[in-house]
């Protein structure tokens, strides 16, 4: 007889069996890699339950919790090198708080999108919810909302397939093979991507297949040439045999091809600075990564992280102290991998 197939990659958080003063700790450590948290109720007792799932270049998590603060401030976006996007569907409960300096309610059914960029700064009831993690990289857009979606009559309906397709996925998550789980993750980023842009912006004189194979060269000769201060459109288009025309339609969905590079390299300049292993200077780092004019790499890399480098770098390597009471849940690696 056939062995039986394996299931998809989890991690599971349960506070079911642990004191009121571990539950809250171990959650806190559980969603340490995304958030900040505090108890709403720091006298009462505290549940939570938890489960994460790899599909290939997205995250998929599913589960309970009683009421939580959640805190995300621009300087952990800046120092913890994570620059994903969260999508979440709340089945139960939700919240209330402030993205950036703007406010916002959650509700039962509400589709959001969370930027983990910019900062968030939530308190939710005892709710069920399911969220999305995905890199910023696998997105053909170069900006996404940092709230509500469905919004307007195409975003009602668009956003509710959203909603619907999360729904369905939860209940096959637990028995889905792992063999289909990369396709699976692929079709929810289609469906995201459906519910995020305008259609006529999806449209394109190409086809498809043979477009996206054009930009996934580009990009993989931008990676390996990050280090290469000469490399700008031009170079890139001749390297290619592209027109520059056909190269800026490529990259138009990430405002063109210098953002994009620019975004690469200052995406692994942060990752070395994050990493305690790593010595080198911050020029030499910069330089590595094709950075020549040092005022020009400072003021990129504020704009962008809102901190200096000098900065990243002291708050980067500050380790979470504390007894690991997390039940084994540590999805630092997992969070890690999808950069």
């Amino acid at each position: 007889m056939d062995a039986e197939e394996p299931l998809l990659l989890s991690q599971n958080f349960d506070s079911s069996s642990m004191n009121a003063k571990d539950a809250f700790r171990g959650w806190q450590q559980a969603v340490a890699p995304v958030f900040d948290v505090a108890p709403v109720d720091a006298n009462g007792e505290f549940k939570a339950a938890y489960t994460t799932y790899h599909l290939g270049d997205i995250l998929v998590g599913v589960g309970s919790f009683d009421a939580t603060a959640f805190t995300r401030s621009l300087q952990k976006a800046a120092s913890d090198g994570i620059n994903h996007v969260l999508v979440q569907v709340y089945t139960t409960g939700g919240y209330t708080g402030t993205l950036d300096d703007r406010p916002i309610t959650v509700r039962r059914g509400d589709l959001v999108t969370l930027d983990m960029a910019r900062e968030t700064r939530t308190i939710s009831v005892a709710s069920t919810n399911i969220t999305v993690m995905i890199p910023r990289d696998v997105l053909k857009v170069r900006e996404v909302p940092h709230g509500h979606m469905s919004q307007g009559p195409r975003g009602s309906v668009l956003g509710a397939l959203m909603v619907d397709h999360l729904l369905a996925l939860r209940e096959r998550l637990p028995t889905m093979p792992r063999s289909v789980g990369a396709a699976v993750g692929n079709a929810t980023l289609a469906m995201y991507h459906a519910a995020l842009e305008p259609m006529d912006e999806m449209r394109d004189s190409a086809p498809l297949p043979f477009r996206e194979a054009q930009f996934q060269r580009a990009r993989r000769m931008i990676e390996s040439r990050l280090g290469d201060s000469t490399l700008d459109a031009e170079a890139l288009a001749n390297a290619l045999g592209l027109s520059r025309s056909t190269l800026y339609r490529l990259f138009e969905p990430y405002r063109g091809v210098a953002s994009f590079m620019l975004d690469r390299r200052l995406a692994h300049v942060r990752k070395a600075l994050c990493d305690p292993s790593d010595t080198r200077n911050i020029g030499v780092i910069a330089a590595d990564y094709g950075f020549g004019d040092p005022s020009h790499f400072s003021r990129a890399f504020r704009r962008r992280f809102g901190m200096t480098p000098v900065q990243l770098r002291k708050y980067g390597s500050s380790a979470p102290s504390g007894a690991d009471v997390s039940a084994g849940f540590d999805l630092r690696p997992w969070v890690k991998d999808l950069c």
